[in-house]
């Protein structure tokens, strides 16, 4: 016996795959993926720079406003771009309220890799204040 689904097109895709998520969630992956271009080769390139370095020069660099700065963003971005590219993974393979809760660990896990950057960089900023005063 075969059974005929009489569903619409529509009505079977809806809920498969990226639909819920709409066009916001797909710019936002192209914006960050866009700006991690440029502050990734940036970064490489300063890593090659102090590659052999000692871990004073590494801090004296990093505590600089502007280097601080950058690799804020760079953290944030990154964080970003693993959470989006995480969640269109789990939105077309995982299924039910399984979804829901893997979402909520992904966005908790971006939160903490986040905020555990932040606090090294505020940690890089103080030591280094605290040797130039």
């Amino acid at each position: 016996m075969r059974i005929v689904d009489m569903r619409t097109p529509l009505a079977r895709v809806k809920g498969a795959g990226g639909l819920p998520d709409g066009v916001e969630h797909w710019e936002a992956e192209r914006v960050s993926a866009v700006m991690l271009g440029p502050l990734s080769l940036w970064a490489a390139f300063s890593m090659l720079r102090l590659a052999g370095r000692d871990r004073e020069a590494i801090v004296a660099w990093a505590g600089r406003p502007l280097n601080a700065a950058l690799l804020a963003a760079l953290i944030g971005l990154v964080t970003r771009h693993m959470q989006l590219g995480l969640e269109v993974v789990t939105t077309d393979y995982v299924r039910g309220w399984k979804r829901s809760a893997v979402k909520l660990a992904i966005r908790f896990a971006s939160l903490v890799l986040a905020a555990y950057g932040g606090a090294s960089i505020v940690r890089l900023l103080v030591e280094r204040s605290g040797k130039n005063g």
